[in-house]
């Protein structure tokens, strides 16, 4: 740490963000450096920086000093060593300046001080040959036979003879072209060294019996050493003629079998690879392993000993993979850059590309309408967006043609030369998240909310608004498109960044950076309390349109390939709009207490006209623990998953009562959860001590199907599920020491069996019948009890009983739930 000192009366420390830096030219590291600092700014370009970005300038607090400056420009000091607290300083008055680039002469060497002579250049010594340069020459490559010479030339009758052309029929050759098919060479022959043929072996069966006595167990133990042959029997063995055959012999062999091993696996299972291995109609398949690695990513540069507290798989890049990092230590320096890191299976230990981040980055999500547009949420509260789109054709650079495909492992250019983004906006400070971002959502291009909440149509037919929840007990929802027109400030008229150079900065949501501010904002108060909920994880249901569900369909691309530019999008008004009435704005929110609500994000009116947050619909508290999962189910959407404590719940939408399944308590915590994205009935719970919980509600509720048990060393942060193709399917799987792994899925726990998703619906219908019955039966229960404690006398109770014939209906129902057991 650089230790801050007092600094002189003729400078001011200043901190200059990345926008005043390229705005005047002064770029850390570029324009100015710490071998050269100096930098002059005319005093009317600082003036008008500050009447047009008024208290955001970096030069307000000191406007009246640089009003009163006498001279033209002043001059501006780049401390890279941060000897005053600050990475800049400027010098306030024109006698420090000229002291400053100005040399001072060096001082005469004083009397008593001895003169330094300066060190000649030595004169070089004559070359003696040690024998090298024979060396050399023995080892320089030297042509030793005769080169080859062919020559071709026409039959000398045929010199200068005309070339005649006739037709042909395409019916009299194959395919429609000369065939010329492969004849035995008289002039050489090819020895066949090894074939295939197929064979059939049957062992001999051999069958005996013995009569033993059975005798006491005894601990035995047997000491041996190995059989060495003398010094003398080595050297003959070594020197004989059969072992140099049997050498001669083998290594042929050898050597093709490791060539073929590097070509092409040949451990592979064909039988397994064409899908005959299992009958898709047989619910007890299981695999011998859930999951098989099959890929790790290591850096021991940007991601050794941190935290992934996020991970995504590119929508369309196959093998690409992206990841949020935090620091471990919660005291984080302020000059440590954060970055979203982009990892391809083509060179698993180097990132690909950079998104830098004004700080850690918790949760990020690509746009579900453009991949290249990314928003992500910060541990400052801020919001963030990044534009890739100059990178894609780098990205697909590095994609193989196919499984075994070559690869362009230099796309990027040289080695070790990273490619970092800046972020193209950032939301204004004073309306971020007042704490860390846990969740953040894209909003499905099939509507738009206003700022009422009142769900309409969205006529641009992309995703432009963004969800997002935070600890500080608010839910805030932002719109990246131009609110009214806006004047053109001093940053647009800076020449355009190249985007393609490191260190770029899109200018795709200029109009929104460091001036965001959310739509509208959902608290989230309390039923029966004057107190609000803390969200961390937030799910809601997509809305589908004319069979579309948050994506785009062929019939759409074809309509509307180019997106337009977010610059030119203007948020409409809402008496433009036409009302959609069948959007569910229902939220299911996890919270930092571990309580599931389900809240609904439309604005009600109070007594006065003013716009508020409605009451949440119900509450429980069934996690003991913060909820870290709220997944709704890729083939249900009323279905919803959430993890939390030593327990995960599932939950059905309209269900207010209880989830419509439980899991018992663990010895372990859960800490992340997910659907299977192929199985409707497949979910894998992830737990602290590094182990992954395969559950198939339709084999078994109980317990897990198959426990993976420590396929970590560390608690596991983030997992993931990707289709890579219709017979591959990937799991991502972090940790909190900066490790990604990445399993292959087995067969039986991504291949669906028959009628499975019907059956699962079956099962999600009888839960809920279950409960239901159980809450009547309840309700009845209290309703007879008459709300009085059960202290009455033994007589009384069973004089009630015998005598009360709703009680005893009441009573032959618990007795079928197993909750109550019949008098002997």
């Amino acid at each position: 740490m650089v230790q801050e000192s007092e600094h002189p009366e003729d400078i001011f420390p200043l901190v200059l963000t990345t926008v005043t830096q390229v705005l005047f030219e002064c770029e850390a590291d570029e324009d100015v450096t710490a071998d050269s600092p100096y930098k002059l700014l005319l005093k009317d370009d600082i003036l008008q920086d500050m009447r047009n970005r008024a208290a955001v300038s970096d030069f307000s607090p000191v406007k009246k000093i640089i009003q009163e400056y006498p001279e033209d420009e002043l001059l501006l000091v780049y401390d890279r060593n941060f000897t005053y607290g600050n990475n800049f300083y400027l010098v306030l008055t024109p006698e420090a300046k000229d002291k400053l680039l100005t040399p001072q002469p060096p001082k005469p060497p004083s009397p008593e001080e001895p003169v330094i002579e300066i060190c000649k250049t030595p004169e070089p010594i004559p070359w003696v040959s040690l024998g090298s340069e024979v060396e050399i020459e023995e080892e320089s490559v030297k042509e030793t036979r005769e080169k080859l010479w062919f020559k071709f030339s026409r039959v000398r009758r045929k010199f200068g003879a005309a070339v005649c052309f006739s037709d042909r029929s395409a019916a009299d050759v194959k395919d429609g072209y000369l065939e010329c098919a492969s004849y035995q060479d008289s002039r050489f022959s090819i020895k066949q060294m090894q074939r295939d043929c197929g064979m059939q072996a049957v062992p001999q069966l051999h069958s005996s019996s013995s009569q033993t006595l059975w005798k006491r167990n005894k601990n035995m133990c047997t000491q041996y050493k190995p059989e060495q042959f003398p010094e003398e029997e080595c050297k003959e063995l070594l020197q004989s003629e059969n072992l140099k055959n049997f050498l001669d012999t083998v290594t042929p062999r050898v050597m093709q079998a490791l060539q073929l091993e590097t070509i092409m696996n040949i451990f592979c299972d064909d039988w397994i690879d064409q899908g005959v291995d299992s009958d898709e109609g047989d619910w007890s398949m299981q695999a011998a392993e859930g999951l098989k690695l099959c890929q790790t990513f290591t850096d021991q540069k940007h991601i050794k000993d941190k935290n992934i507290s996020c991970l995504n798989w590119h929508p369309t890049l196959y093998g690409v993979v992206a990841i949020s990092v935090t620091a471990v230590k919660e005291s984080r320096k302020p000059v440590t850059p954060s970055f979203i890191l982009f990892y391809s299976f083509v060179d698993p230990d180097t990132p690909q590309l950079l998104l830098e981040c004004p700080d850690d980055i918790l949760v990020f999500e690509f746009s579900p309408s453009d991949p290249n547009i990314i928003v992500g949420g910060c541990v400052n509260g801020q919001v963030v967006l990044w534009d890739i789109s100059a990178f894609v054709t780098q990205l697909q650079a590095i994609q193989p043609a196919g499984r075994n495909g070559p690869v362009n492992t230099k796309a990027f250019g040289k080695e070790n030369k990273m490619n970092v983004v800046r972020h193209s906006a950032v939301s204004a400070f004073e309306h971020n998240h007042k704490a860390p971002i846990t969740d953040v959502h894209w909003l499905p291009q099939t509507f738009e909310v206003t700022k009422a909440g009142l769900p309409m149509e969205n006529k641009y037919n992309i995703s432009v608004q963004i969800v997002t929840c935070s600890p500080d007990r608010s839910i805030l929802f932002w719109d990246i498109r131009v609110a009214t027109l806006l004047s053109q400030t001093v940053s647009e008229k800076k020449p355009k960044v190249d985007q393609t150079s490191p260190y770029s900065a899109p200018e795709t949501f200029k109009h929104l950076d460091r001036t965001w501010t959310p739509l509208f904002q959902v608290s989230l108060p309390k039923i029966e309390a004057s107190e609000e909920h803390a969200p961390l994880k937030l799910s809601f249901d997509d809305y589908t349109c004319s069979g579309k569900k948050g994506k785009q369909t062929d019939e759409d691309e074809e309509g509307s390939k180019v997106i337009p530019l977010y610059s030119e999008l203007r948020i409409p008004s809402a008496k433009t709009l036409t009302a959609l009435k069948d959007v569910n704005t229902k939220l299911y929110i996890g919270t930092q207490d571990g309580e599931v609500v389900y809240t609904d994000w439309k604005m009600q009116k109070d007594d006065a006209g003013r716009l508020q947050s409605s009451k949440p619909l119900h509450c429980l508290a069934i996690h003991h623990l913060s909820v870290n999962t709220v997944q709704r189910s890729p083939f249900f959407k009323d279905i919803i998953l959430t993890t939390g404590g030593s327990n995960f719940a599932i939950w059905k939408e309209g269900v207010m009562e209880a989830p419509i399944f439980q899991c018992s308590r663990s010895e372990q915590l859960y800490t992340v959860g997910c659907w299977s994205p192929s199985r409707p009935a497949v979910c894998f719970i992830a737990r602290e001590d590094g182990s992954i919980e395969l559950w198939n509600l339709l084999e078994k509720t109980s317990e897990p199907t198959q426990i993976l048990a420590h396929i970590i060393t560390a608690r596991i942060s983030c997992i993931k599920p990707w289709n890579a193709s219709s017979k591959q399917h990937l799991l991502a799987v972090c940790d909190d020491l900066g490790m990604i792994r990445v399993f292959e899925i087995s067969r039986a726990f991504y291949a669906p069996i028959k009628n499975e998703s019907v059956s699962v619906r079956k099962y999600f219908d009888l839960a809920q019948t279950r409960i239901k019955d159980q809450m009547t039966a309840e309700e009845t229960w209290t309703h007879h009890m008459g709300g009085e404690e059960p202290k009455k006398k033994k007589a009384e109770s069973e004089d009630f009983e015998d005598n009360d014939d709703d009680y005893q209906n009441t009573k032959s129902i618990f007795q079928r739930m197993g909750l109550m057991m019949e008098k002997e």
